[in-house]
């Protein structure tokens, strides 16, 4: 038996998008175990589809074959690629969507390749005729340095990382999630360890860090979430309801 797909995607489930990526992974190999990751990233947001990947390879933690399509370059120039890195295997656009990915593995433990288009392949949908066939061929046991050429460059999003000066770490939220807890960019690795003096954006503030929500009690407090970055959350409401930050919005943190 091979390895089980894992789909993140921004196709949503009120068309035939993602269950076309099922189809597409069982004509390579009928036998495919498909899983839904997500579907439900932001329409052509791929700092988003970058952190909810990176979270579901945590969670994962190897033995499956990630299907990642957030794709608003698609039938560009744009390259289509897969990575491995350190037990992860991806097949993506070459958009910044494996920024984590790859950024977070060592080099010794990571590499890549730029994948096949076919001339049959429909310029609006490489979900269908190019990462879900090359990620059903992989999971399967493929070779994966049949899959392409070597690439050694994958595009990295800048903006998916913060920027540290001194005591002060800047990033951005890059993620409102289910509860309304606003997920950035700021990394623990970021804060290294250290006191968080406090925690700043457009209109609002708190001091230091909680270590649950249970902790919260009232306005908004930042924390380190499940996938180790930094978010602000409110005590079961969303944060921006109760002053925290919105989406895009620059957070700061002080560190003592």
């Amino acid at each position: 038996m091979g390895q089980p797909i894992v789909f993140v995607t921004d196709f949503g489930r009120d068309d035939a998008y993602a269950a076309a990526l099922v189809g597409a992974a069982w004509r390579v190999d009928p036998a495919a175990i498909c899983v839904e990751g997500t579907h439900g990233i932001p329409p052509g947001n791929v700092l988003a589809g970058a952190y909810q990947l990176k979270a579901l390879a945590r969670a994962f933690s190897g033995g499956v074959v990630f299907c990642a399509v957030v794709d608003p370059g698609v039938g560009t120039e744009r390259r289509a690629i897969a990575i491995r890195a350190g037990n992860v295997t991806c097949v993506a656009p070459d958009n910044g969507l494996v920024s984590y990915l790859w950024e977070e593995t060592a080099p010794e433990h990571r590499r890549a390749v730029r994948l096949r288009i076919p001339a049959a392949a429909s310029t609006t949908f490489h979900g269908r005729d190019v990462f879900a066939p090359v990620a059903a061929a992989l999971a399967s046991e493929a070779r994966f340095d049949d899959a392409g050429d070597p690439v050694e460059d994958p595009v990295i999003l800048s903006g998916a990382f913060a920027a540290r000066e001194g005591t002060r770490v800047t990033g951005r939220v890059a993620v409102v999630d289910h509860f309304g807890n606003s997920i950035t960019t700021i990394r623990a690795g970021d804060i290294d360890d250290a006191e968080v003096h406090g925690v700043t954006w457009p209109g609002g503030s708190t001091r230091g860090l909680v270590t649950t929500y249970a902790f919260i009690t009232e306005g908004p407090r930042a924390l380190i979430g499940s996938a180790g970055h930094l978010e602000v959350a409110g005590r079961g409401i969303a944060a921006a309801a109760v002053g925290g930050p919105r989406l895009g919005d620059t957070v700061e943190v002080e560190l003592a």
